[in-house]
């Protein structure tokens, strides 16, 4: 594992408070329904892998925090280069890379493993998320600590479901008023997930628990803890098809399209300013 700490070589620096917050971004996946010669997380978007925005977007929440970034190990010294670009100078936040597993639960635990102590909250994000906002993370992160409970980010599910066979022959129509569409960063209690992930180390050998957690949230409640929501948002869309593409680029171009309007007001804003002074 390789460690990346703005400060590491500054000397006679004042010591960064100790981190509670933890993050784990897990960019291990092989996105084999993408069809893609590299990794889902290493897909570009206008020269920058999609890796990339997650970690700017961690790394700019207002928290003491320590990220760590589960790649595959090929990538690994790609994605601590990349670290150095992306963490803002006089940071509290500091970066590890960590090797991921098999399975995603599995690269889940790696990352917890590799977090200093004295972590207390941990959000755990999926690269192929990565529009998701510093408010989205925010909100979960609040939540947990008000709570005390897991916490995942929700949609509503606004289309129709029928269940249907095999065949694909439709056999009802599934109510969908108790349902959601569930999104990442997903927040815990550090000893929460860390306890929950230890279990299902242990179940993976065990015949009646064939099927794998899909997420972090099932891996809690398997283990019988309790998972809350709360609002999702639209640009937190996940890579899964080359379908999706189009839908990230959209969100990449409203960004950019923010970023310069923000910045254009900020701009006639001083303008202003300077006028009336004037």
């Amino acid at each position: 594992m390789s460690v990346l700490n703005n400060e590491q070589a500054a000397s006679g620096a004042t010591p960064h408070e100790l981190p509670t917050l933890g993050a784990i971004l897990v960019g291990a996946g092989r996105g084999e329904r993408l069809g893609m010669d590299v990794p889902k997380a290493f897909v570009e978007l206008h020269g920058r892998p999609l890796i990339e925005f997650g970690m700017s977007v961690i790394t700019s929440l207002p928290h003491a925090g320590h990220l760590v970034v589960v790649v595959p190990e090929a990538y690994a010294a790609q994605t601590l280069e990349m670290a150095k670009r992306v963490l803002p100078e006089h940071s509290n936040w500091q970066i590890s890379v960590q090797p991921g597993g098999r399975e995603r639960h599995e690269s889940v635990r790696f990352g917890l493993a590799a977090l200093p102590e004295g972590i207390e909250t941990v959000i755990v994000h999926d690269a192929a998320r990565p529009f998701a906002s510093v408010e989205l993370c925010d909100r979960v992160i609040a939540e947990v600590q008000r709570t005390g409970v897991s916490v995942v980010p929700a949609l509503p599910v606004v289309d129709t479901l029928k269940r249907v066979d095999s065949d694909g022959v439709v056999h009802e129509t599934v109510d969908r008023s108790t349902l959601v569409a569930v999104q990442t960063p997903q927040g815990f209690p550090f000893e929460t997930l860390s306890a929950a992930h230890e279990t299902a180390q242990l179940q993976a050998a065990d015949p009646r628990h064939a099927t794998l957690p899909t997420d972090d949230a099932e891996v809690v409640q398997r283990n019988g803890g309790t998972v809350r929501t709360v609002p999702g948002e639209q640009r937190a869309h996940k890579l899964t098809t080359q379908a999706d593409l189009a839908v990230l680029e959209h969100f990449l171009a409203e960004n950019v399209h923010t970023t310069i309007v923000g910045t254009a007001d900020e701009h006639a804003n001083t303008a202003i300013d300077a006028g009336d002074a004037a």
